[in-house]
């Protein structure tokens, strides 16, 4: 699969707590870590692990940060041209908290994720027109994604959109959208429909679907996912492993139905492809450290060996 991502790089320094603090509270973290990350970059490397020919597109700064999440995305033999190194603003970064049952809350500072320019963007237009699959999300600016999703719907190449974190889409770019892949909470705000029941999960995912979404993939968790299009829906349950760290579960899971959808599979069959490289990735602590390789997940799926 030729993919080309355009989205967000971050450095992701990670702290384990035994509980989430509340509001106000102050606890003490048993350890912490530092990972690369961002949901771009998340995504590409769990890519480019299940056999994908990956470009990144993007921004970080002109510091050791930056240096080093593109150290991280060459070894995984992804194409770094598109990534801009700024020298006017720091690398994007998140502080994240994982408690014990591998639960988290993230807090993101986009730096120079945010000061990615269109211009940047109709740079890589020919890799875009010629991918497979154009894969975004929504931690660059609208603009800037709204311009990658257009270059490669007007050649037809396949736009699958992770709407994380989640915003109110204009109707004229859920159009152009092929996959798209929101949790319950970002359903919930691109649809506007307050989401309590399952039927309330369809008739908000064929609120969308009406409106040009071709596929609506809602992911619930431990609980699984859900695959709607016009005429039908297919429910998976998720895998029972012991998380650890969710923190890049949901960008495998795209990358995972990504690669399933392009490599043939039926949706069910993707979907569970992509529930066990979700499954493999919250095993192990971090982001991009956590992903695993194609043949991980083919032995994970055959033979329930991790």
């Amino acid at each position: 699969m030729k993919l080309s991502v355009l989205g967000s790089l971050n450095m992701d320094f990670v702290y384990y707590v035994s509980r989430l603090p509340k509001e106000g509270e102050t606890l003490l973290a048993e350890d912490n870590a530092k990972f690369p990350g961002g949901k771009g970059a998340n995504q590409a490397v769990a890519a480019a692990r299940l056999g994908s020919d990956v470009k990144m597109i993007g921004a970080v700064g002109d510091d050791d940060l930056g240096d080093s999440l593109l150290e991280s995305l060459q070894k995984e033999s992804i194409d770094i041209s598109g990534v801009k190194q700024m020298t006017d603003i720091n690398t994007g970064n998140a502080f994240i908290t994982v408690d014990s049952k591998g639960n988290n809350t993230i807090l993101v500072y986009s730096g120079a994720n945010s000061k990615v320019d269109l211009k940047w963007v109709d740079n890589f237009k020919k890799d875009i027109r010629e991918s497979d699959f154009l894969l975004t999300q929504l931690e660059t600016p609208l603009d800037i994604v709204t311009k990658g999703i257009e270059l490669a719907f007007d050649v037809g190449t396949k736009v699958v959109l992770n709407p994380a974190p989640g915003l109110t889409l204009p109707n004229e770019l859920l159009e152009k959208v092929y996959l798209l892949t929101p949790n319950q909470t970002e359903l919930s705000i691109i649809s506007g429909r307050e989401i309590k029941t399952d039927d309330d999960l369809i008739t908000a995912s064929r609120s969308l679907i009406d409106l040009g979404v071709q596929n609506v993939v809602v992911t619930l968790g431990s609980k699984g996912a859900l695959h709607i299009d016009k005429t039908s829906y297919t429910f998976i349950e998720s895998f029972n492993v012991n998380a650890i760290d969710t923190t890049a579960a949901g960008d495998s899971f795209t990358a995972g139905l990504t690669f399933g959808i392009w490599r043939g599979k039926s949706i069910k069959e993707a979907l569970q492809y992509a529930s066990a490289v979700s499954a493999l990735t919250v095993i192990k602590e971090g982001a991009q450290s956590s992903l695993p390789t194609a043949n991980q997940v083919e032995m994970y799926l055959e033979k329930g060996e991790i």
